[in-house]
This record gives C-alpha cells, sequence and structure tokens, in this order.
C-alpha cells in the first residue's frame, strides 16, 4: 500500500485493531479448559474477530500481523467450544497477541509495524495446531471464505472487485475438485454454482444483486451436503453484509462474517438496523471538550452582563426620578426656556429606559437559553469521553497470565469495578502506570509457591485490582496478598542509593519509609530486568497521579500483602471552584475536594507532639496556613491575634486537613489549563484558570496539599529541598571518600563507578551537581561532561572534573569540553571541593 495512504489510513487502522485484540484476549482466555457450562456464542465470535482481524491487516498489505492472525486462526479451525483451550495453547495464543501489539506500538511510532521473532512465533503457533488438532477442516475454511468473501463484494465501495472474484472463484473450484476426487457429485455442482456465480459479480450493478443471491443459496446448500452447521451468516434470499475493515486487493480475501439475522414477526429473515458508528480523532474531541467548557464558562460572563444592564436600568430610573423633581419644582417656580428642554429630557430617559428593560430581559433570556444549550453539549461530550474501567482492567489478565508464566507463580486476578466509567484521559493515562503496578506485584509482592507454602499460604497467590467510585473521584487499588513491603529493605536500599543518610533513614517511621518508593530511580533491583522489581517506575506513577490531579497511596501488612490507591477525579473537564484568598493571592481550590468552611476560635486550635491541630467534630485535624503550603511567605493570621480564623477543611481520600484562609472570594465553574512542562515539578499546582472577569488564578491540586500535610512529608521537607550531587569515580575508595566529605556538608549523594552508569542515574534521577573522575571505563569524565552538555534538558547541570591529571593541556580540555570546575585529586582533601560546590550550588 501507499506509505501516505497507509499513514491517513493508520490511526482507524490502530485503534480498531486494539480493541479487537483485546476482545480476542478476553475470548481466548474465556475458552480455556473445558466446560459445558460455556457461552455458545464464545467461539464464534472468537473467530469471526479474528476472521476480521486478519482481512484489514490484508488490506493494508500488513504481512507480519497477517501471518500471526492467519496462524490464530488456523489454530481455533478445530477447537470445539465444550473441550476449550488447553494452557499451553492459551499461552501461545496470547504470546501471537503480544506480538501483534508490539508491532502496532512500532506503527504507532511511525516505524515499520513487523513482529519480531516471526518465525519462532509462527512454528509455535503452527505446533499448537499439531497440538491440539486431529487435521485441518479444509472444507470449513473454504466456506468461510467465500462467505467472507461475498459479504465484501455486497459493499458498495469495494477498492479491488476483480481480484476478490478471482479469488473466490479458485477457491470454489478447489472445493469442487476436493469434492470430485471423493465422487460428491452435489458438492461439484454447487461449487461450480458459486463459481460460475462470483464471475458474474465483476460489473456490478443488477446483474451482480442476482448472482450475490444465487451465491448465497448455493453456499447454504454447500453447508448442508458437507454436513457444516450453519451459523446463519448467509440466507438464501439476504446477502451478508460487508464486514467491518477493508477488503484484501489480492486472492487472499478475509473479512468478518456477519451476525445472524434477527427473525421477523411472520417468521422470515429480517435485515439488522444499523447502529451507525462514527470515529473521531482524539485530538479533535479534546479540542470540542475545550470549547464547550469556554461556552460553559461563557455563561457566567453572560450571567454578568445581564446583572450589569439590570443595575444601569436602576441606575436609570434614579435619575428619572430626579429629573421629573426638578422638572415639577421648576413649573413652580413659573417655567422658563429650560422647562420644555428638561421635559424634553425626561422622555428620552424614559424611552432609554425601557429600552433597557428590554435588554435587560432579553439578555436574560438569552443567558438561560445558552446555559441549557451549553450544558446539553456538555453532558453529550462528556458521556463520548466516559468509558467503562472493564477497558482498562481486562487487558490485564493477560499481562498477569504472561508475567506469572515467565516467573512460574501461579497468581489468581480478581477484576471488579469494570462498570464504572471514568473520563478517557484518565483511563489512556493510567495504563502503563498500573501495568507497572501489576508486574511488580507479581515480580516482588508475590511469593513463589514453595515460600507460600512454607509461610502457610496456599500456593497460588491472589492479586486484585478494582476500581472503586468515591463521589466525584474514584479509586484504583491494586493489592496482593504477599509478603508485604519491607521498610528495612527500603531504607537500606535508599541510603546504598544516596537517597537518605544512614541517621536520617533511622528516623523514618514504617509509614514513612514506604513512601520512599516513589521517589525518582528508586528501586530494591541491583539488575535491571524484564520484570522489573517493587519500586521500578513507581515515581512514574506518583507523576502521572499529579498530572492528572490524583494523588497514590501504599500500605502493607509483614507478611500478609501490600496495597496501593490511586486516587483519581472521574473526569478532567470543568468543575466548580472554591476562590480563596491568601494574603494578596487567590486562588481555586476543586469543590469536590473542600468538605466544608468553618470558622475556628483560638481555643479550636492547640499543639500535640509539636504539631499544630484544630478540633473538628471531636478530632483533632492537622491545621497549617495554605500560603505556607503553596510556598508564599507566611503571613500573620486572624487567631494570631485572638480573633477567629476562617479555614478550609479539604478531603482527600479518608484523609482531612485544615488550611488557614483569608476569606471565601466565591464559587464558579472554572476550565483547568495546564501551565505546560516548565511548572510539572511544582506538584501543589494542579494548572490555571481564567475567571468570568477576566482574572488568571492558579489551580491548587488537593491530593498535594493533603499529602504534603502528612507528618512525615514535612519532616522530610528539608532533606529533599536539598541539591542531590551525583559522584563518579571508578576508585571505590575515592568515591566514598567524596561521597563522605559532600555528606558531612549536608548534601544528599548517588554514586556510580563509570561515566554510562552516571548517565543512566542522570536519566531516571534529578541530580543539581556531578562531580566525575577524568579516566573511566565506558565513558569517561570528558565524554560525560559533553554529553551532559549537549542534551536538551540536562545541558544546565554543573560538573566538576576530578583527575590526577594536572598539565596547563589537560584542564584547558576538561574545561573546553564543558567542565564548570576542575580539580586535582589532592585538592580535594584541601576543603578545594566543598568550596567548588559551594560556589556552584548556592543558598
Amino acid at each position: 500500500m501507499d506509505p501516505q495512504l497507509l499513514r491517513s489510513i493508520w490511526p482507524v487502522f490502530s485503534a480498531e485493531t486494539r480493541e479487537q485484540i483485546q476482545a480476542i484476549g478476553a475470548k481466548v482466555l474465556g475458552l480455556e479448559g473445558p466446560s459445558r457450562e460455556r457461552e455458545g456464542d464464545l467461539l464464534p465470535s472468537l473467530k469471526r474477530l479474528v476472521h476480521s482481524l486478519k482481512g484489514s491487516a490484508a488490506s493494508l498489505g500488513l504481512d507480519d500481523i497477517e501471518q500471526v492472525v492467519h496462524a490464530i486462526e488456523d489454530s481455533l479451525v478445530p477447537v470445539r467450544s465444550e473441550a476449550g483451550l488447553p494452557r499451553d495453547a492459551v499461552e501461545t495464543l496470547l504470546r501471537g497477541l503480544s506480538g501483534i501489539e508490539a508491532a502496532m506500538a512500532r506503527g504507532d511510532a511511525g516505524d515499520v509495524p513487523r513482529v519480531d521473532g516471526l518465525a519462532a512465533l509462527l512454528r509455535s503457533l503452527g505446533r499448537e495446531v499439531a497440538a491440539t488438532s486431529g487435521g485441518a477442516d479444509e472444507e470449513q475454511e473454504s466456506l468461510d471464505f467465500l462467505e467472507a468473501a461475498l459479504g465484501a463484494l455486497c459493499s458498495p465501495d469495494v477498492p479491488d472487485r476483480a481480484g476478490i472474484v478471482r479469488g473466490a472463484v479458485e477457491r470454489a473450484r478447489e472445493l469442487a475438485a476436493g469434492a470430485e476426487r471423493t465422487g460428491a457429485e452435489r458438492v461439484v455442482a454447487l461449487s461450480e454454482a458459486a463459481a460460475a456465480g462470483f464471475e458474474r459479480m465483476v460489473p456490478g450493478g443488477d446483474a451482480a444483486g442476482l448472482a450475490a443471491s444465487d451465491i448465497a443459496g448455493a453456499l447454504v446448500e454447500l453447508r448442508a451436503a458437507l454436513g457444516l452447521a450453519t451459523d446463519g451468516r448467509v440466507e438464501r434470499s439476504h446477502a451478508p453484509e460487508a464486514p467491518r475493515g477493508a477488503v484484501a486487493p489480492s486472492a487472499q480475501v478475509a473479512a468478518a462474517p456477519t451476525a445472524p439475522a434477527p427473525a421477523a414477526p411472520d417468521g422470515r429473515s429480517a435485515l439488522p438496523t444499523a447502529d451507525h458508528t462514527v470515529r473521531v480523532a482524539v485530538k479533535t474531541l479534546d479540542s470540542l471538550s475545550l470549547q464547550v467548557e469556554l461556552l460553559v464558562s461563557g455563561r457566567a460572563q453572560q450571567t454578568r452582563r445581564a446583572e450589569a444592564y439590570r443595575a444601569l436600568s436602576d441606575n436609570t430610573h434614579e435619575v428619572m426620578l430626579h429629573l421629573e423633581r426638578a422638572a415639577s419644582q421648576l413649573t413652580l417656580a413659573g417655567g422658563g426656556p429650560a422647562l420644555e428642554s428638561l421635559r424634553s429630557g425626561v422622555a428620552l430617559m424614559r424611552a432609554m429606559q425601557k429600552r433597557l428593560l428590554e435588554v435587560s430581559r432579553e439578555a436574560h433570556r438569552d443567558g438561560e437559553q445558552l446555559a441549557l444549550v451549553a450544558q446539553v453539549a456538555r453532558d453529550d461530550l462528556r458521556d463520548l469521553r466516559m468509558v467503562p474501567a472493564s477497558n482498562l482492567l481486562e487487558p490485564l489478565r493477560r499481562t498477569v497470565r504472561e508475567v506469572s508464566a515467565r516467573l512460574s507463580k501461579d497468581v489468581t486476578l480478581d477484576l471488579s469495578g469494570g462498570d464504572v466509567r471514568l473520563d478517557r484521559r484518565i483511563l489512556d493515562a493510567l495504563r502503563d502506570p498500573l501495568l507497572h503496578l501489576v508486574r511488580n506485584a507479581i515480580d516482588h509482592g508475590l511469593e513463589s509457591a514453595d515460600e507460600r507454602r512454607a509461610a502457610g499460604k496456599p500456593a497460588t497467590g491472589r492479586l486484585t485490582v478494582r476500581v472503586e467510585p468515591r463521589g466525584a473521584r474514584i479509586a484504583v487499588v491494586v493489592e496482593d496478598d504477599g509478603g508485604g513491603l519491607s521498610p528495612e529493605r527500603v531504607r537500606a536500599t535508599a541510603v546504598r542509593r544516596g537517597l537518605l543518610t544512614e541517621a536520617a533513614a533511622a528516623q523514618l517511621s514504617d509509614a514513612q519509609a514506604a513512601r520512599l518508593v516513589f521517589q525518582p530511580g528508586f528501586s530494591t533491583r541491583e539488575q535491571v530486568t524484564a520484570t522489573s522489581g517493587r519500586g521500578v517506575g513507581l515515581d512514574v506513577v506518583q507523576a502521572t497521579a499529579a498530572r492528572l490531579q490524583g494523588s497514590v497511596d501504599v500500605e502493607f501488612w509483614p507478611g500478609r500483602g501490600t496495597r496501593f490507591t490511586v486516587d483519581l477525579p472521574l473526569t478532567l473537564a470543568a468543575a466548580l471552584g472554591l476562590l480563596v484568598r491568601s494574603g494578596t493571592m487567590v486562588s481555586a481550590i476543586p469543590s469536590d475536594s473542600v468538605e466544608r468552611v468553618l470558622r475556628l476560635k483560638p481555643e479550636d486550635v492547640g499543639t500535640v507532639a509539636g504539631r499544630v491541630v484544630a478540633r473538628v467534630d471531636g478530632a483533632q485535624l492537622t491545621f497549617l496556613p495554605l500560603a505556607e503550603a503553596i510556598g508564599m511567605p507566611r503571613l500573620p493570621l486572624a487567631i494570631d491575634s485572638g480573633r477567629v480564623q476562617t479555614a478550609a477543611l479539604v478531603v482527600v481520600g479518608g484523609d482531612k486537613v485544615l488550611y488557614a484562609i483569608d476569606e471565601v472570594v466565591g464559587q464558579q465553574e472554572i476550565v483547568v489549563r495546564s501551565l505546560g512542562r516548565h511548572l510539572q515539578g511544582v506538584r501543589h499546582l494542579a494548572g490555571a484558570a481564567v475567571l468570568d472577569d477576566g482574572r488568571v488564578v492558579p489551580v491548587l491540586n488537593a491530593p498535594e496539599l493533603v499529602r504534603a500535610a502528612r507528618p512525615e512529608t514535612r519532616s522530610n521537607a528539608s532533606e529533599t529541598q536539598r541539591p542531590r550531587i551525583l559522584v563518579c569515580d571508578d576508585a571505590l575508595t575515592t568515591r566514598f571518600a567524596m561521597k563522605a566529605l559532600l555528606e558531612i556538608a549536608g548534601y544528599p549523594v548517588v554514586t556510580a563507578a563509570d561515566g554510562e552508569e552516571a548517565w543512566s542515574i542522570l536519566e531516571r534521577t534529578p541530580c543539581q551537581l556531578v562531580v566525575s573522575d577524568w579516566q573511566m571505563p565506558r565513558l569517561d569524565g570528558v565524554g560525560l561532561a559533553r554529553r551532559l552538555k549537549s542534551h536538551a534538558t540536562l545541558h544546565g547541570t554543573p560538573i566538576i572534573l576530578v583527575t590526577s591529571l594536572d598539565s596547563p593541556e589537560d584542564r584547558a580540555a576538561g574545561l573546553e569540553a564543558g567542565a564548570d570546575g576542575y580539580l586535582v585529586k589532592r585538592e580535594v582533601e584541601r576543603g578545594k571541593l566543598l568550596e567548588l560546590v559551594r560556589q556552584l550550588l548556592p543558598a
């Protein structure tokens, strides 16, 4: 296919194929093992999906994908619904689907959608055919092919009618030849009739319609003659509907058979009413959603304008009263030349007042109509964006199956909450973080079968993933019944990787230590593997949750399991915002996170264990100034001078925090706008919004406000804010000497043994300065400096080269490579290193 045409078609094909792969995987898992209670349509619907996918891939010339799907289709031919699929066959089919998904990902990135290890994958699928079948049913396959070809030719826009006809005629005559060898004369005659009918369909038009009817009848009779069950795909009086995918422009035609036509009241077959749908690009839907939200916000501006008209009309009435009083007084005084002019002015004012009243009523009526239209449009668009959580949960079945098989662990997956509907943008953003959580739970959360038996547990581990509605928010929970997260191991890892000093790690509670797994680059694994250990990717989970105006938390029970909870809003569309003022700053807090606003008396506030708390309904809640939480200078509070203090009770999940504010400015609909990548690191900001009066206000991230108020977070704030230094040296003694020197000075330090390891750390862990040896294996200090200074985002990170080379030429070469400082190793002990570090990292 023409590359330009393929690029234009690819987004639609990609979206449709991913839906089909998901459905195929679910149905394959549903067929595992024998079952008498299995749904009767499961196997036929699976075959139809595979057939459709093969046709779509063939029509685009995607040979690798087509071959894999064809092999999957062949392996399903001998399967019987009641017998199901053996475990090995299920795993092989799932590997085939994973290979297709990987190829689709390449296509999405603009590369050739090839399947890695295609030959081995096809051999694997071929072995499954040999192991599970007693010989392929060629007659069944030929009839499926002919019916799919007939459905394709009945489509009004067939790209290659002649090519499809050639393929169908060849297949029909092959069927006739096979029947002739066995003496089945009736099959021979019907096959030849079908071949002749296909040849008559080449020109199209009325003749093709008559030929299609004849072919449909011949195919039905062929099935009866061959003793094959019909699934209602072809009726004598109705040609089958064209398949949903494009049609193959070659003899290898493959398309999806249609569903059975429902029976009419008189018993005759009736064509089903089509449910028309249309695919919309996500970018277009995002733009349309934004415009509708702006339309809803514009309604507030319209209301403000109507109120201004009403106020102007009231003012006009006051002016009228003054003018009429002046005219009466002037009349009593005998009038004069000014009286007539005054009366004319009064008449004009009356007309103006009347017109203003009319404009005010029209503005109010238009505003109400605009509000109704905008609300309906918003509800419809929100419904378009809302999708069932099952789209997120069901693919996890394949992931759990593949990862548990790779790790030789027996795992039972429990999914719940699939019917909860959430914003498609949230669902798409959650896919990768949720996969991280599930893989880590299987890899390090769940023990092996022997370890579980030794601990008195069932050999099969249990993994639960559920979506829980929580009012205007949802919680995605990943829970396992494994050994639980180890705080001691986490502390040791944090110290070894330079995230904390031993003294600081020892002061952490178990709950505080557990949250270290969300630090960038944190992992208890020494080696990176295909299935990562618990901790790898968890910084991505936290970053994604923060970007979606949510949060992530971890709980664990030693020996009994671990639970990760991701708290998120149901939708990212416009929402009510509570406008509050702290000092001179007005900011918005999503109203669904504010339980109430209250006024505290001085006796309601006190100190417990060094923490300021407020008593509300018998509970002691953390009490903080909002200005301090969002990085503004702390101003004196009303309660400091014995006055009543206004406070907002912010609630996320089960956590509650009271934030002191100066006043509530109001409440209105807000559309949260992204602040761009430059402010992504400001965690307490969810974005910004434009108010109806034109002011731009920051929108606060409520989950982050609650998280930042936790005692463990506040106690570690100073530690996490210190600049982190990366020390890179292949000599262990020198490396640890510089590390100790910098840690005594109060800097967190991360170490690396050579330039390549240092670069991998820099890519995943923020460091504010690099101290590197010159001569190292793999990548030396000069090469590291050049790579650092040429990087798009890391080029501003200072680097100091420490070396035993002291010649002017070497010093010049180092500085020319981009080094910000140059030290000879003997100068390190004399304090020169700390002096240079303080120059490059000013307080």
